[in-house]
């Protein structure tokens, strides 16, 4: 009922002098209730939505906490310092042997990084067993924000080497996969998905 707050919907379905009721919404929902002891149901549709309009802004404002903070600590010490002799270097493609080598070299970035930031498996004694869908959201967007330009398949490849590297099961997986599916052209920064993709 996005377009009836909640004293108005009381309002609307408290009247004794008329026998039906529109229900009107975003969707132009067409419905007619000509029973008025339809008030309560109306009400506890509307406390249910409520309590789920809440919750979800605060997962959303957790989400916004994490996109302002992601990686801070690759901005202080000792990880700056690391960082910067580490970019020295050359970039190595994900998951290559050269990538793991690299990553072995500099043992220490690594540790204080993964100690410092949930985003990782490596933070968590259990590994992905532990993280929460908060983390699984930024540990996403962390991983395919590795490359410089990505296609959506170049990202489901990327999910299929974290899931033998961090014994992701098939399960979520498949919903990392489906999320990128559905919303790449957002957070991969890319065209929309072609229907390729889809089929």
């Amino acid at each position: 009922m996005s377009t009836l707050n909640e004293k108005e919907a009381i309002q609307a379905y408290s009247k004794t002098n008329e026998s039906e009721f529109h229900i009107i919404d975003g969707y132009a929902n067409d419905n007619i209730i000509k029973d008025p002891s339809a008030l309560k149901t109306v009400e506890d549709i509307l406390k249910h939505k409520e309590k789920v309009k809440r919750r979800l802004l605060f997962l959303s404002e957790e989400l916004r906490k994490r996109a302002e903070c992601h990686d801070n600590s690759k901005l202080r010490d000792p990880e700056i310092k690391y960082l910067i002799e580490m970019d020295k270097e050359p970039k190595y493609e994900y998951n290559t042997p050269e990538y793991f080598n690299k990553m072995k070299r500099w043992q220490k970035f690594f540790n204080h990084h993964y100690d410092n930031n949930r985003h990782h498996p490596d933070h968590f004694r259990n590994g992905i067993l532990d993280m929460t869908l908060t983390d699984i959201c930024e540990y996403l967007v962390d991983i395919i924000s590795y490359y410089d330009e990505m296609h959506v398949h170049d990202a489901m490849d990327t999910v299929e080497k974290q899931q033998g590297r961090f014994g992701l099961d098939n399960q979520l997986s498949q919903i990392l996969v489906n999320t990128l599916i559905e919303y790449f052209s957002y957070i991969g920064d890319q065209k929309p998905i072609g229907d390729e993709v889809r089929e």
